[in-house]
């Protein structure tokens, strides 16, 4: 099976109105500190935006916890990080979590403007391996729960 992309000229392109993005003067940080007892990798997305040269882009921010309690060389916790944003915000002041290990395992919009992002891990009943989610804030400023097995 052979696929083809084709281009049409004259199609409009997508364009966002930067000025309708939620950018704050001052940054909004918070804390995010994994619990489960094994490392997590991840990062942190900001809403689309419109560079000068008209590509859309968005900011990126990752992160690597050690397990819960870890601490580095220098006796600093490595299970967990102070990340601080601008925006842009997706809306309600939100941010893109997303869990990885080679692939994303749990993604989640959450408010960064709540309180700490804990990121929660537990062994699945027969052994087999781990459920890895986070409590994230959602609108309303609610914690969203364990995701469904």
């Amino acid at each position: 099976m052979i696929a083809a992309l084709v281009l049409l000229p004259g199609l409009a392109q997508a364009q966002i109105d930067n000025s309708t993005l939620d950018i704050v003067d001052e940054p909004i940080c918070f804390i995010v500190r994994n619990t489960a007892n094994y490392g997590v990798l991840g990062d942190f997305k900001t809403a689309e935006y419109q560079r000068e040269d008209g590509i859309i882009s968005r900011h990126r921010s990752n992160f690597r916890f050690d397990e819960a309690g870890a601490v580095d060389e220098d006796g600093n916790p490595s299970d967990r990080a102070e990340f601080c944003s601008y925006g842009p915000f997706m809306p309600n002041r939100t941010l893109e979590l997303t869990i990885r290990t080679l692939f994303p395992v749990f993604s989640c919009d959450t408010r960064v403007d709540q309180g700490e992002i804990l990121i929660r891990g537990d062994r699945l009943a027969d052994d087999s391996g781990v459920q890895t989610w986070a409590e994230c804030y959602r609108e309303d400023g609610t914690l969203t729960g364990r995701p469904p097995k």
